[in-house]
């Protein structure tokens, strides 16, 4: 049996805790949860529930050879640090898939990444590793999505759109059909993208437009 440990025991991974329990695999008995990596010991004080210990923090944990690991880091940036200390000690990484989240077989997700319950990955969807897809995300058929992404709840990705690593579509926001969000790209919630985005923009609005800061 493999034991999985949650990099991270703030308020995502308290929320990848209440959905793990519920996977298939964890009730098949194809793994255990062994607790958290925190810097913050303290992270669960004066909370209401019962949560694994916080073993310790990322950096000072040693890789057993049975452990699987799991980034609960929301932003992105901070999810690819933590993904890059713990694959350096050899460790390796599960995907966690909501119970009744829709994936079709044909659909890939690499390791480390989050299918929500009531989600709908449709037919030779693509989806990188440590990427996040939130409740009730449609992802159209032969959408590809990169590496560290996260797309949050209620989001409609077009049949064949295309979206790099490390950006965020942020709440209800929309991507038509064959259209592409380049690497870094932060799109506000509630827009519409109805072009191609560049590296590196904030979009916002109907339709998506960029942002000045």
């Amino acid at each position: 049996m493999k034991h999985l440990l949650i990099v991270g025991a703030r308020g995502w991974g308290r929320e990848i805790l209440s959905t793990v329990i519920y996977t298939k695999a964890y009730i098949n008995g194809e793994f255990d949860i062994k607790g958290f990596l925190d810097s913050k010991t303290d992270a669960f004080e004066g909370l209401k529930g019962n949560y694994p210990p916080i073993i310790s923090s990322p950096e000072d944990y040693v890789v057993q050879p049975d452990d699987v690991f799991f980034v609960a880091m929301g932003d992105p940036k901070w999810r690819k640090h933590y993904a890059d200390i713990i694959e350096k000690k050899g460790g390796h990484f599960i995907s966690i898939i909501g119970n009744k989240a829709y994936v079709n077989p044909t659909a890939t997700v690499g390791e480390g990444s989050y299918i929500s319950s009531l989600a709908v990955i449709s037919d030779n969807v693509s989806i990188g590793k440590h990427s996040i897809i939130h409740i009730f995300c449609d992802i159209g058929h032969d959408t590809k999505i990169g590496d560290y992404t996260s797309i949050e709840a209620y989001c409609f990705i077009g049949g064949g759109a295309e979206i790099g690593s490390q950006s965020i579509m942020h709440v209800r926001s929309t991507l038509i059909r064959q259209k592409k969000v380049g690497n870094n790209v932060d799109v506000g919630s509630h827009s519409l993208v109805t072009r191609n985005i560049k590296d590196g923009l904030h979009v916002f609005g109907v339709p998506a437009t960029k942002l000045s800061f």
